[in-house]
């Protein structure tokens, strides 16, 4: 049984030789057969099997070394593969192909406005300044006004070429005035009406440079800015702003009375008002009126409405537009 164990290992383990060959075969049975008692003994079969493994171990290192050097034509090979596959967690999107087009034309694209930009909220107090400055360029700016004196004359020919503070220069030429001989005085009045003369003709100018309609909205300006810009000095006088005194014009039309101002009117020109203070005078009118019938007010009542009739084809053609007109401040 031995000698059949051994024989059968001899077969796997040997490496084929010629079956002619008995004492190199005999030779290789005698060794075989001393190398199996030999393994019996513990030692020596654990130092045989650590060989073994050692020996296994060089061999896959080895094999394994050899392969990791890969070779330029695998690494380009590697690198192309690496490219065409996509990141782990990305998908793909699928390629768009482009539809052919029909012969109709394409539609152009809309065109994107620009965002509006949003108005600035103002306070009350920047809302009525704003307010304020529209009326005032409505309200138009007149050139000197007024009557001329020898003293005012007498007081700017003073400022003229003086290096003199205002106080002195006007102390001064209070002091000549006072001194005046009569054909001084006859040649500064004389000054003073030319001035006045050439200061009315100005005037007149600027205000004929203006429509009635422009010379119209002025004056409803005026009324508003005295009525709202108007201030009271330390001694408790009134003091109105620059530009709030009325226009002088012409071609201005007055609106027709109403018929109470018509009754009014010709109460006090009758004469039977007379003497009698203007409060009272208006109590009194004001309780004859009511005492009137609707007879007797009819007469008062038919002419403003004629008046009325006639005042709105005056007001067509002077000022250009309907009455009732919205003002534009």
């Amino acid at each position: 049984m031995l000698a059949r164990g051994i024989l059968c290992r001899l077969a796997a383990d040997v490496p084929k030789t010629s079956t002619h060959d008995l004492s190199q075969l005999s030779r290789l049975l005698q060794r075989s057969i001393r190398t199996r008692n030999a393994i019996s003994i513990p030692s020596i079969s654990a130092l045989s099997h650590a060989y073994k493994l050692v020996l296994a171990e060089s061999r896959r290192s080895y094999a394994t070394a050899r392969a990791t050097k890969p070779t330029g034509t695998v690494k380009r090979a590697v690198k192309k593969t690496a490219a065409k596959k996509p990141a782990p967690g990305k998908k793909t999107a699928p390629k768009k192909t482009k539809k052919r087009t029909t012969s109709k034309r394409a539609k152009p694209k809309k065109k994107t406005e620009p965002k509006k930009k949003v108005a600035k909220k103002l306070t009350p107090e920047e809302k009525e300044r704003k307010a304020l400055k529209k009326v005032k360029e409505y309200a138009l700016r007149e050139p000197p006004r007024g009557v001329a004196t020898a003293w005012t004359v007498l007081v700017t020919e003073a400022m003229k070429g003086t290096g003199a503070s205002v106080r002195t220069t006007i102390k001064d030429a209070a002091a000549k005035l006072k001194n005046f001989t009569p054909a001084e005085k006859e040649h500064y009045n004389h000054l003073a009406n030319q001035k006045s003369a050439e200061n009315e003709k100005a005037y007149k100018a600027w205000v004929l440079s203006h429509t009635p309609d422009q010379i119209r909205l002025a004056n409803i300006a005026r009324r508003r800015l005295k009525r709202t810009s108007s201030k009271t000095s330390m001694t408790g006088r009134r003091v109105n702003p620059p530009n709030t005194r009325l226009i002088k014009d012409d071609r201005q039309l007055s609106p027709p009375l109403t018929p109470y101002v018509r009754f009014a009117l010709e109460r006090r020109q009758s004469g039977d008002m007379k003497d009698i203070s203007l409060g009272d005078s208006g109590k009194l009118t004001a309780n004859e009126w009511k005492s009137l019938s609707a007879s007797e007010k009819r007469k008062y009542e038919d002419a403003y409405a004629a008046d009325r009739e006639t005042y709105k084809h005056e007001y067509q053609r002077v000022y250009g537009h309907p009455i009732g007109t919205r003002i534009p401040f």
